[in-house]
């Protein structure tokens, strides 16, 4: 009887991940590069056309022929014709050259990366039909194609007069500091506006004149459009002509999609820019989609989705597998926390091309919309933030500082060890430091690359200058960048968000992820971290635990009040038959699931941003968004209506609930060591212990300094840290030192230093305008974003500003140095201010300035200063500056220097 393979496989932007179980129980584990190859280092020729390899494929078959080698430097190809993997001997069609030996090479089918994770677990060869596969598939294919713009041509269709709807966008520029402005281009090749009018209220006004179907048929025909977009301003509340245009095109073209089944939102722009990018990506995802299927057949595959869950690859939407891969990653931490007691922590995935972090407490957390690229989108996902700093993350060196990322040496060419000429990058970094054993690496590596691009870089350094830095210093500036960033990272869904890191443990997984994770928990404070067993899988392994679910929503844009709160009772009911519905589709019958959860979304009536809390009933449903709006921004706003924006329903595939066992308290004991290898540690280079995990024992302990390898993955056990062997087969990591400090570089290594409080400070103004432009009332600041926030020293003189509107930026550092000439701000002032005389510019900018000083207060650290601009300011005529004002006071209300606390005047006080 032939075996039955379930596979979970997730590609990632340098590695994809395989997991998978068969029918007999047993577990396969693989790593593949994302392009679908094989590396190998080649040996000896032992014959003319016989090649001795060096290679971890771990196969027990000769599964190769028909694969195409070909050298890393382009020197040499040719096919291969059968593999020994016994003797681990490829040979070839054509003769082997001898300068071939010592070089890194790749294999590949020219299949999907899936497809050869898929033959590796299986040992399917090329010639052989794949057995029973149920396949479930993560991919970064669709973020890539938005990324890199390589989506199909594709048509927008809008309602008369908004043509330009996402050209103009919401003005914001990404780059408001950049001389020459380069307005990206939009996503699709034509647009075509159509003649309807729906009211607000959903009642069709103007009908469309179905004569000029044929021509917009014929239109787009000519313009080779291979998918169409199409979103109608007020289709959120009657998409009839949505419809009715989706049916009159469907005889014509294979991908359409209509916005109203995507998304019920208002939000006009944000529902194009989903329509867009779904239809966009449409094509491409189909066509990757069905590659795979047409090798290891349709019968079972799934896909997994940004939140979390799987649909069948058949009736998913391009848009929400654009963060499959990292959701991936947070449901399987959390199942692996949930077996170690763990219900609080931070999911912390570091890979090749990037690190993706998440908070759970008790439950998975959402979000409804992403930004991806230059379009923001509705999507349901996981909470989940990602910075371009993974071991792929090229290191560089401006003349001025140490920089690490955002561009990353990918799978090809890679790190500068893989061989094929790539730069330095974060790999080659812990390489050279000791903290990677170059002989565990699952591809060949080559130290001397790594060297060689170093050396670039401190000979640059010294010609810049005329100083040559110690090598080791240099690496761990990078080090200590590249966990900084990453750290910032966890602040933003953490303490941005009113929860204390401390809190919290780490769940490191990724790749990359234990290499960096005892520095990330020290700068944040963090005591605890969990490790898993599949650490370097965990992906993979998320999608093979995750279930199928369906989201539902409805738009309400009311008052909430006890009426309206009967109201939704019924409109749940109606969003959860829908869901079931939905369900059903997926062969997943009523009393198979279940409803997950009921979210409303509460905003104080005029602002934008509104918070997602459980629904409870109306009372309940108010202390809890009250308390949360507490919690995220420090304040409550007494006697403001509450409104309701959308609400959304979750049904969810029953799973076996997990039962948690009481844990066996470990014997512990003393690890040995596999070997030694040289790191630098505490300033020097030292014989350090490295631990192979599958030699070790339940109750194993490790004390750092040291190294756990296993076959997908390192983690470094910094000095200070204990690491204990679970029965499970996770690790458990404790900070022993009860001293938590940030390590700080030396003060001398000032290309590092200024590259680090960069971050720093200019991530606290980043948060400054994201908190200002949530809970902001004024379409000024949350929609066209006319604001500023800036640090500045003791001498009020700028350090850090966010990319907001220049000319605040220019005169915020003359505002507090005008005012700080008459006063002295003590701990806990805030300041207001609009007067041309204090530094102002004209008066809608009305000005916010706070001192910052220690946290005993005893000495003056600096400003936080915010302007803000507010659309209407008094004066003889609306807006600002009329031109026939004879004084200051006919241009609208002046505001003189008062202490906004204590609401008094401080200069000018009569």
């Amino acid at each position: 009887m032939s075996l039955h393979y379930n596979v979970s496989i997730d590609t990632g932007g340098t590695f994809t991940d395989c997991i998978a179980t068969d029918s007999e129980g047993k577990i396969y584990r693989k790593k593949i590069l994302s392009n679908g190859t094989l590396r190998g280092q080649a040996v000896a020729v032992v014959s003319e056309k016989c090649l001795k390899i060096k290679e971890s494929w771990y196969l027990s078959k000769d599964i190769l022929s028909g694969y195409q080698l070909y050298s890393l430097d382009q020197s040499f190809e040719s096919k291969v014709v059968s593999y020994d993997f016994k003797e681990k001997i490829l040979t070839l069609e054509l003769p082997i050259p001898t300068d071939l030996i010592g070089k890194n090479f790749a294999l590949t089918a020219f299949e999907e990366a899936p497809v050869l994770g898929a033959r590796l677990i299986t040992e399917t060869a090329l010639h052989e039909a794949f057995p029973s596969i149920e396949l479930r598939v993560g991919s970064t294919k669709g973020t890539n194609a938005l990324l890199e713009l390589k989506g199909a041509k594709t048509a927008f269709l809008v309602s008369k007069g908004f043509k330009d709807l996402l050209v103009i966008g919401n003005q914001a520029r990404p780059d408001i500091f950049a001389m020459k402005i380069e307005r990206p281009e939009p996503l699709y090749a034509l647009v075509e506006e159509i003649s309807e009018i729906t009211d607000a209220n959903g009642e069709v006004l103007q009908a469309i004149d179905t004569t000029t179907i044929d021509e917009l048929v014929q239109k787009l025909k000519v313009a080779e459009i291979e998918s169409v977009a199409i979103c109608l301003k007020n289709s959120y509340r009657n998409p009839v002509h949505e419809i009715a245009l989706k049916e009159a095109l469907s005889p014509h073209f294979e991908f359409i999609h209509i916005s109203t089944e995507l998304s019920s939102q208002i939000k006009f722009q944000q529902r194009a820019e989903t329509t867009v990018v779904n239809a966009y990506l449409s094509p491409v995802i189909h066509s990757y989609l069905s590659n795979i299927a047409s090798k290891v057949g349709e019968g079972n595959m799934k896909v997994m989705t940004s939140a979390g869950s799987l649909v069948r690859y058949d009736a998913f939407h391009p848009k929400d597998s654009l963060f499959s891969g990292p959701a991936g990653g947070v449901v399987g931490a959390s199942k692996v926390a949930q077996k170690a007691g763990i219900h609080q922590f931070i999911a912390f995935d570091m890979g090749g091309t990037s690190t993706d972090v998440a908070r759970y407490d008790h439950e998975l957390e959402y979000q409804f919309i992403q930004k991806i690229g230059n379009a923001q989108i509705f999507s349901p996902a996981l909470a989940i933030e990602t910075v371009a700093a993974g071991g792929g993350s090229i290191c560089a060196y401006d003349g001025y500082k140490l920089s690490v990322g955002p561009e990353s040496a990918g799978s090809w060419p890679g790190p500068a060890c893989y061989g094929a000429g790539g730069p330095l990058a974060i790999t080659d970094v812990n390489l050279l430091l000791g903290r990677l054993d170059s002989t565990q690496f699952g591809i060949p590596v080559f130290v001397d690359g790594a060297k060689k691009r170093l050396e670039e870089i401190l000979s640059s350094i010294e010609n810049n200058t005329g100083t040559r830095p110690q090598a080791e210093e240099i690496l761990e500036g990078f080090r200590a960048i590249a966990n900084e960033k990453m750290a910032e990272t966890v602040r933003k869904i953490s303490i941005a968000k009113g929860y204390a890191t401390t809190d919290y443990a780490l769940v490191a997984f990724g790749g990359a992820g234990g290499l960096h994770v005892c520095g990330i928990a020290e700068l944040l404070g963090i005591s605890k971290i969990l490790l898993p067993l599949d650490a370097g899988l965990l992906s993979a392994y998320g999608i093979s635990q995750a279930q199928v679910e369906r989201f539902a929503e409805a738009s309400v844009l009311e008052i909430y009040d006890e009426n309206l709160d009967k109201e939704l009772d019924k409109k749940y009911q109606d969003l959860a038959t829908k869901a079931m519905i939905e369900l059903k589709k997926d062969g997943i019958e009523p009393h198979q699931s279940y409803i997950k959860h009921r979210y409303i979304y509460l905003r104080l009536k005029g602002q934008d941003a509104s918070l997602e809390i459980e629904w409870e009933g109306f009372e309940k449903s108010i202390q809890t968004f009250e308390e949360k709006y507490r919690q995220i921004y420090g304040h409550w706003t007494e006697n403001r209506a509450i409104e309701v924006e959308n609400i959304r329903l979750i049904a969810a595939q029953k799973q076996d609930t997990f039962e948690e066992k009481s844990r066996v308290v470990l014997t512990k004991k003393q690890a040995i060591p596999s070997h030694t290898i040289q790191a630098w540690v505490d300033g020097q280079w030292q014989e350090i212990s490295v631990f192979l995990r599958e030699q070790l024992e339940e109750g194993s302990v490790i004390t750092g300094f040291a190294l756990l390898l296993d076959r997908f993955s390192t983690t470094v056990v910094e000095k200070g840290w204990e690491l204990q062997l679970s029965n499970n087969g996770a690790a458990i990591l404790t900070k022993i030192d009860t001293v938590l400090q940030e390590k700080v570089i030396s003060t001398e290594q000032d290309i590092t230093q200024l590259e680090l409080f960069t971050n720093r400070f200019m991530s606290i103004a980043d948060n400054m305008g994201v908190l200002l432009q949530r809970t902001s009332l004024s379409v000024n600041v949350k929609e066209r974003l006319d604001f500023s926030c800036a640090l500045l020293d003791h001498h009020a003189e700028l350090i850090a500003n966010a990319p907001h509107i220049p000319v605040h930026l220019g005169s915020l550092g003359v505002c507090v140095r005008k005012l700080l000439a008459q006063v002295t701000l003590k701990k806990g002032d805030i300041v207001i201010t609009n007067h041309p005389k204090f530094g102002g510019s004209h008066l809608p900018d009305v000005t916010l300035i706070a001192p910052v000083y220690t946290k005993h207060g005893d000495k003056l650290i600096g400003y936080v200063v915010n302007r803000c601009h507010h659309s209407e300011i008094g004066g003889i005529r609306p807006a600002s500056m009329p031109p026939d004002a004879k004084n200051l006071a006919e241009e609208g209300v002046v505001i003189s220097p008062v202490f906004y606390q204590k609401m008094e005047k401080l200069i000018g006080q009569k």
